[in-house]
């Protein structure tokens, strides 16, 4: 697996977008775009594992480094905060389309992220067969959940029940309403997937939410690579 390299890409306001573009030793013909959340950067623990195991599926990764803890992104209405995000999100499956053949795509965000996945989605869609990967989603965002509710694809929900963001009630309407949609929430883990003070539930919390996505992605991918999920 090579250092990443960084694709020629500017964001809504027209500054440079940091993205980090790794591509995988044995391509399986899929892009993931990774976005992280607000405080949570693509190399803390749930983005950093998330990539590493699209890159050992064969999946080239793009993350993309939003920027919504500037003074211009808070300083914008929801409205236009969302405008944004949709905006950097689909000029980077742009870029990212560009670099090879592709037959698939996975979206993958944290928190804010889902914001983003929500916003770009319909369109991501329009263009190649994707997958959605939901880590800690704000679902009480009625943009998130309509989104979800609409996506045509399968998808995959990554949760903490003692996140102050989680929405169980609409977590359970996805999964109804969606055959292809899964979840794991992982027992008094909060927004990060952490068990404050109790190491032992946080490891094997956050080991089995990604193991849970493990599968997930191998079903996914299983069309491609020929093995079964």
């Amino acid at each position: 697996m090579g250092d990443p390299r960084t694709l020629s890409l500017t964001d809504y306001t027209g500054q440079e977008l940091a993205n980090p573009f790794w591509a995988a030793d044995v391509p399986v013909g899929w892009l993931a775009v990774v976005l992280p959340g607000l405080g949570y950067t693509s190399d803390m623990p749930l983005l950093f594992f998330t990539r590493r195991m699209l890159l050992w599926r064969g999946v080239d990764v793009l993350n993309l480094n939003l920027a919504t803890r500037s003074a211009a992104f808070q300083g914008v209405s929801e409205a236009e905060q969302l405008a944004w995000l949709t905006a950097d999100v689909l000029a980077g499956i742009k870029a990212g389309l560009a670099q090879r053949e592709y037959r698939g795509l996975i979206l993958a965000g944290k928190s804010i992220g889902s914001l983003a996945i929500a916003g770009a989605v319909e369109q991501a869609q329009s263009l190649l067969p994707t997958a959605l990967v939901w880590l800690t989603p704000l679902l009480k965002w009625d943009v998130v959940f309509k989104a979800a509710l609409s996506a045509r694809g399968p998808q995959v929900y990554l949760c903490g029940n003692a996140d102050s963001t989680f929405a169980p009630e609409r977590l359970q309407q996805i999964l109804s309403a969606k055959p292809q949609a899964s979840a794991y929430v992982a027992k008094d883990a909060n927004h990060s997937l952490e068990v404050p003070g109790n190491d032992r539930a946080t490891f094997q919390g956050f080991s089995e939410a990604m193991l849970f996505l493990g599968k997930y992605l191998d079903a996914v991918l299983a069309p491609s690579t020929g093995n079964p999920a």
